[in-house]
């Protein structure tokens, strides 16, 4: 599975994920990235058949319920919870890192549009 961080993550989660040889890319490490809409970078995800990892709730599930009333599908939305981590803490990156290498490890979901809650 390959996973796409949204601008909100550190890009040193997806370093050290990379580093354990797991696919992740990091929008805020990709200057051709940053900046993109919510449905641009859903759309590019699903080119790339990542799955989006984003704590954008907001924007994303209606978007994905858009998606799915037009027979649209994506590679999957991973919600994370900013109270869980909360990047002003000295327990994030790490407890993202742990909880993705978890997730990759042994996927609990697969398919097309799924979305999952960290």
């Amino acid at each position: 599975m390959k996973l796409l961080l949204d601008e909100m993550h550190a890009p040193s989660v997806a370093v050290e994920l990379t580093g354990e040889s797991f696919d992740v890319v990091s929008v805020a490490a990709q200057t051709e990235l940053r900046g993109m809409s919510d449905e641009e970078l859903l759309a590019y995800a699903t080119t790339e058949q990542q799955a989006l990892v984003t704590e954008n709730v907001a924007d994303f599930m209606p978007l994905a319920t858009r998606w799915v009333d037009e027979h649209r599908t994506h590679s999957g939305l991973i919600f994370t919870n900013p109270k869980r981590f909360n990047r002003a803490t000295l327990a994030y990156p790490g407890n993202l890192i742990a909880s993705l290498r978890k997730f990759l490890t042994n996927p609990p979901i697969t398919g097309e549009s799924w979305i999952w809650w960290l």
